[in-house]
């Protein structure tokens, strides 16, 4: 499916909110989600989904409706008047940027696919996998075996 196309003024609306969102760092070399081009990924983003489309489009909206323009406050302003789909924006947003191997290099996490290489994870302590299995393995078996013919769920 192709992306959906904002006009030149939606564009420069959703390009400043992106840039509140995730603003630029300078001093890394780090540009805002604006800069990055990242209304580039909502298009497609949109494209497959109506509902996401419809939520992009009202943020845009609310953010032309602005007395200020689009600023932190105004951004927060647009979060408490459209929380659904400012949320839906944020998450795709974050996606967005974060799914890029030129991002995610500025961040510290290694531009390379998760697999085969994957990432560093921290084993749990045995203490805390006892702790969140506990509830699990206290219901005992709750599988048919297959190997005791009919009848007797819960591994009977």
């Amino acid at each position: 499916m192709d992306a959906i196309s904002w006009s030149q003024e939606e564009r420069g609306l959703l390009d400043a909110i992106l840039s509140e969102l995730i603003p630029a760092n300078p001093e890394r070399g780090i540009p805002s989600a604006g800069e990055a081009g990242i209304a580039d990924s909502l298009a497609r983003s949109a494209a497959q989904s109506p509902e996401r489309e419809a939520a992009f489009r009202a943020v845009v909206s609310r953010a032309a409706d602005l007395a200020g323009g689009v600023s932190a406050d105004g951004v927060r302003e647009i979060e408490a008047a459209l929380p659904e789909a400012f949320g839906i924006l944020l998450a795709e947003t974050y996606k967005g940027y974060y799914s890029r191997p030129d991002m995610r290099a500025h961040v510290g996490v290694g531009a390379h696919p998760v697999h085969p290489d994957g990432y560093e994870v921290e084993a749990e302590s045995e203490e805390l996998l006892a702790e969140l299995t506990a509830p699990v393995r206290g219901r005992g078996a709750c599988y048919r075996d297959p190997t005791r013919g009919e009848g007797g769920g819960n591994g009977q």
